[in-house]
């Protein structure tokens, strides 16, 4: 005896220094656990529960991996995990992060599960709705199948036949997408669909798809699959009071199944079936057969409900009322709670609400969408108002500028006519074409108004100009000023190319026109050079011609210079 509570005491300070120091190899042991659990969930079960120590063998990331696959992994051996409620930690840390999609479903999926096992349905259906938005993220089709299938068992449940309906078949889309398996997916998708076309009198549909379902499963070869689906078909034809195939498919059923669990359900559908036929002897023993697996490890409420209807029925018929009173009792309690948690659990509710929400966030979307391109279209409309208003000033400001210019030219013509005027009083023919050509100028002047229009650019302007005034010769206007200097002052032309051969061409008809007397900015616009282009030839020129003295203008000096050769 000694030696043996040595033993119990050596194994538990083993155990207990074991748990309290880290494993080193605890985080491939979950990487392998993640790897199994959908395959192999007893596998990763085992290896679940060799990492004896988890939050110091982990670090906090690997921790939060850990609860979402101890769950999964209990989750998928039909363990009861309505006391993982650890998982709500996992949950608020990945959806805090939001950097994994998949792993962050599945934490709202299984506390959702975790809320399913506790009856609070409600909260189950607000994590399935959670579930399925990060799923939407990833690729998963499988994930994506496992939500929708779960959401549409939980509406069924609840009653919500047509909307359990659509759930299912949002499951068998996805799960046709699935690298694994989709054949038996699906057939467990069709079998649950054809149940809420049952449930809901649609016996034609009802009977299309479990055919169709449980030709899959004989083709893949899964005997749970084939039960099931057999087991439904069974129950329509009975429905149907086609006997004989009912009790078919129901013995085809009975021989495929492996779980004692189900045999209460099996033992209904034999007396229902055996009473209908009138085999009253084989619907008593399996009545006997029924009452013997009433206890308190029966926890579906609605078969418990199913079960005590029949029974009540039963007792009633062969007399014994108290018997059927107490199973009536027994059935009105059940469906009370059964009502009672449908009243509580707003379910169909909680799933308005949520596809509200999508509702709403998409329509959302769509009218920022609409905003940003109204508010895009109106700023293009802006900018292209204001660069055409940019553009319209800046035309009109060329055309100003011409018209400035031309402006200009007539005064020069002017100044010159007065200059002639005055100057020459030698001959009346050197009278006359100085008149002649005034009459010209102003003749040029209006045609250059005749075709002036506020739509022309500068540039067709000048050219216009050009035509009508030197008669496209761009040299033309200076040799008609050279010709009238000439006229009116004989000579001096000549006398300063002898005098300054030194000027380059540009310096001589500064010299020439500061001659006569001319302005800088008269000069620069006959010259088509700038003002201060101007001035800094004027200045050059004075250094040239060795005018020292300030008071003396350049004018001056080349008047009393070249008149007094």
């Amino acid at each position: 005896m000694r030696s043996l509570l040595c033993a119990t005491v050596v194994a538990a300070g083993l155990s207990i220094l074991s748990a309290c120091n880290p494993q080193p190899e605890a985080s491939g042991l979950l990487e392998e656990a993640g790897q199994l659990v959908e395959r192999h969930p007893d596998s990763a079960m085992l290896l679940i529960d060799s990492i004896f120590y988890p939050e110091k063998s982990l670090n906090h990331e690997y921790y939060m991996r850990f609860l979402v696959t101890q769950v999964q992994a209990k989750y998928k051996t039909y363990r009861p995990i309505h006391e993982d409620t650890l998982i709500f930690r996992a949950r608020d840390y990945f959806s805090a992060r939001n950097k994994y999609p998949r792993t962050t479903a599945l934490a709202w999926f299984y506390s959702g599960c975790v809320y399913r096992e506790r009856k609070q349905y409600e909260q189950a259906m607000e994590h399935y709705k959670e579930a399925e938005k990060f799923a939407m993220q990833t690729g998963d089709a499988d994930l994506k199948g496992l939500v929708q299938y779960n959401t549409g068992d939980l509406l069924a449940e609840q009653g919500l036949y047509s909307e359990a309906l659509k759930n299912y078949k949002n499951a068998e889309r996805f799960y046709m997408q699935s690298p694994e398996k989709p054949d038996e997916k699906q057939a467990n998708c069709f079998s649950a669909i054809g149940r809420m076309f049952l449930l809901s009198a649609e016996k034609d549909s009802a009977f299309r798809y479990f055919h169709k379902g449980l030709e899959i499963a004989e083709i893949a070869g899964n005997r749970e699959l084939q039960s099931l689906l057999a087991q439904n078909l069974s129950v329509a034809y009975r429905n149907e009071k086609q006997y004989d195939k009912a009790e078919t498919y129901l013995n085809q059923s009975f021989r495929l199944n492996t779980d004692s669990a189900k045999l209460p359900r099996y033992y209904l559908n034999f007396a229902l079936l055996y009473t209908g036929m009138g085999r009253q002897d084989s619907a008593a023993w399996y009545t006997e057969q029924l009452k013997q697996q009433i206890n308190d490890s029966l926890t579906d409420n609605y078969l418990k409900a199913s079960l005590y209807r029949y029974l009540a029925e039963t007792e009633k018929e062969k007399g014994n009322f108290n018997a059927a009173f107490n199973y009536q009792d027994l059935y009105t309690n059940v469906v009370e709670k059964i009502t009672k948690e449908r009243l509580q659990q707003s379910v169909y509710e909680t799933q308005r609400k949520f596809d509200y929400e999508r509702m709403r966030n998409r329509h959302e979307r769509q009218v920022t969408v609409f905003q940003f391109w109204f508010i895009m279209l109106l700023l293009a409309i802006l900018i292209g108002g204001a660069s055409f208003s940019w553009y319209t000033l800046r035309q009109r400001t060329r055309l100003l500028h011409t018209q400035e210019h031309i402006e200009t030219l007539r005064e020069i013509a002017a100044e010159l006519n007065k200059s002639f005027e005055s100057k020459i009083t030698v001959k009346d023919q050197n009278l006359r074409e100085l008149l002649l050509w005034k009459f010209d100028v102003v003749k040029k002047s209006a045609l250059m108004e005749q075709h002036s229009t506020s739509e022309m650019s500068a540039a067709e302007l000048i050219k216009i100009f050009h035509q009508i005034v030197y008669r496209g010769n761009k040299n033309g206007h200076w040799q008609n000023i050279l010709s009238v200097f000439d006229q009116v002052n004989p000579g001096i032309s000549e006398k300063m190319r002898r005098l300054f051969p030194n000027l380059t061409e540009t310096e001589y008809r500064i010299t020439l026109l500061t001659y006569a007397g001319m302005s800088v900015k008269d000069i620069s616009v006959i010259l088509h050079l700038s003002a201060h282009t101007v001035q800094t030839y004027r200045t050059g020129l004075r250094k040239k011609f060795g005018i020292d003295d300030i008071s003396v203008d350049t004018t001056t000096y080349l008047k009393e210079v070249l008149d007094n050769i």
